[in-house]
């Protein structure tokens, strides 16, 4: 570059992204980190206590929700995230360049 800010006449300039490549990209990471503050803000909780024996009484235990549905929409943000995160970076890896004259 010189100083009005140009670049020489003899050096190739970088090739831009694609606006909607930028836009694709931004969503992904958008969605991602949405996805992963969606499991991390809303952890399932215990309605059970620790119990060092068996009861006495036939009485059932309360079922256990390990995946809530807050955490199955997280889950399912962060890979739909990272699946358009992939889509962009194998677009980036397996566009065509312009072949540099000889």
């Amino acid at each position: 570059m010189n100083s009005a800010g140009s670049t020489a006449p003899g050096t190739p300039r970088p090739p831009r992204l694609p606006r909607w490549l930028v836009v694709l990209a931004s969503l992904g990471v958008v969605v991602v980190l949405g996805g992963a503050l969606l499991v991390l803000l809303n952890p399932p909780e215990a309605s059970f206590g620790w119990f060092a024996y068996a009861p006495l009484s036939d009485g059932t235990f309360p079922a256990v929700a390990w995946v809530t549905p807050q955490a199955a929409a997280g889950w399912t943000g962060v890979a739909a995230g990272l699946a358009v995160l992939a889509f962009c970076a194998g677009w980036l890896a397996g566009r065509r360049r312009p072949v540099p004259p000889r």
